[in-house]
């Protein structure tokens, strides 16, 4: 797959969510950390989520999926150096009563290369459904479904591809042996009608001085953007 997000984007994200991951005191021993208020706490993060939901392939993909988009979940996960694995989940068993109609769906943006030694994560076989809905979309878009015939399947990535997966795919991830984290961005979509009532943001918001106003300023790099 060729890279989906411009290197520029993809290091700008590295170099900010790096200087967060930083901050953060040592963990090493929970399988994921997910910095909730990121892209709600500056305008300039904000910002940074917008560029990655305008690419072409992000745009494609949502606009497949959904006909009202809203942002659901947003935030960067990183797997520290050291960390366990991720034992398999669903979104949906989370997030499903949320969700009615269903449509939520998750981009995964690798910040960082993701591999079986560093924490990539690893698709498994929905045996319920009967077959998994994850696909991987390339710099043109081409999409290709996972084979629905092994029982599990590993999502190595490189730095600035995205991973898209339905809210009923089941997916855990490795543990990270390496001495670097793993940093991705995770956001989930959907649609608006079905999230009526629910805590959801407005894709235009990120970035804008009206959701700096919402959700109050907090300073994650040390100065105003």
């Amino acid at each position: 797959m060729s890279s989906s997000i411009p290197e520029t984007l993809r290091a700008e994200l590295e170099t900010r969510v790096g200087a967060a991951a930083v901050a953060l005191p040592p963990r090493s021993r929970e399988p994921e950390i997910e910095l909730a208020g990121f892209f709600a706490a500056s305008r300039g993060a904000g910002g940074l989520l917008r560029q990655l939901l305008e690419q072409p392939d992000a745009r494609a993909l949502v606009g497949q999926r959904l006909r009202d988009p809203v942002v659901y979940r947003a935030c960067p996960s990183i797997k520290q150096a050291g960390a366990p694995s991720t034992t398999y989940r669903t979104d949906q068993s989370e997030w499903g009563a949320a969700d009615e109609p269903p449509s939520l769906f998750t981009l995964w943006f690798a910040v960082t290369e993701a591999g079986a030694g560093n924490g990539c994560l690893r698709m498994g076989a929905n045996s319920a459904e009967g077959e998994r809905t994850m696909v991987s979309v390339s710099r043109l878009s081409s999409l290709e479904l996972a084979s629905t015939t092994a029982p599990s399947y590993d999502a190595a990535m490189k730095a600035g591809q995205v991973l898209f997966f339905d809210a009923t795919q089941l997916y855990g991830a490795y543990p990270n042996h390496s001495d670097r984290p793993r940093i991705a961005v995770r956001v989930t979509l959907g649609e608006r009608t079905s999230l009526k009532g629910k805590d959801f943001q407005e894709i235009g918001d990120f970035g804008s001085v009206g959701l700096v106003a919402k959700q109050g300023w907090r300073k994650l790099f040390g100065g105003k953007d």
